[in-house]
């Protein structure tokens, strides 16, 4: 199950949404863990906060690549696995960042699940939850999930490069 997060006001509780917070950050590039975990649910609650919502779980992988898919990172597993559960204390999830959570077709893939179970999905760049049908949402977030493999890419190549250059100057 899910990290459950204390809430800090429990009359308030009752009458706010309630969230589940998906993030993720490498640490191929030396990201810090924490940082980043602050940054995007920093994000996550700038967004949600002024609808009444609250985040109550945490689905946060560290040290997984984006490009796996979500059934093999753990907390994105997890997540996916909690959202068939009636009682799993949340009816939406927020996420950060897109580029984060999404890589190339990942999107087209999980949100038939979210919509399945009736749960909203939030990202920043919507400014609130994805329409599951609308052709615009499914664009965008089609948009971070290349972006997203484009900046893999990059990264990969970079790195060949350096290994390149070490091994002109070594030999």
């Amino acid at each position: 199950m899910s990290v459950v997060l204390p809430v800090p006001n429990p009359d308030s509780a009752a009458r706010a949404r309630r969230f589940g917070f998906l993030g993720r950050v490498s640490t191929e590039d030396n990201q810090d863990p924490e940082a980043s975990y602050n940054w995007q649910r920093s994000r996550s609650r700038s967004l949600i906060e002024p609808a009444g919502g609250i985040i109550v779980a945490d689905y946060f992988d560290v040290g997984q690549s984006r490009s796996l898919p979500w059934k093999r990172r753990p907390r994105a597993a997890q997540l996916l696995a909690d959202l068939a559960d009636p009682h799993r204390g949340f009816d939406a999830v927020v996420i950060g960042e897109p580029q984060r959570a999404f890589y190339g077709n990942q999107y087209s893939l999980v949100m038939p699940v979210f919509a399945h179970y009736g749960v909203e999905l939030w990202v920043p760049e919507v400014g609130g939850p994805i329409d599951p049908d609308s052709e615009a949402h499914d664009l965008i977030m089609s948009v971070f999930g290349g972006l997203s493999k484009g900046e893999v890419r990059v990264l990969t190549d970079a790195g060949w490069e350096v290994v390149a250059n070490h091994r002109m100057r070594t030999a």
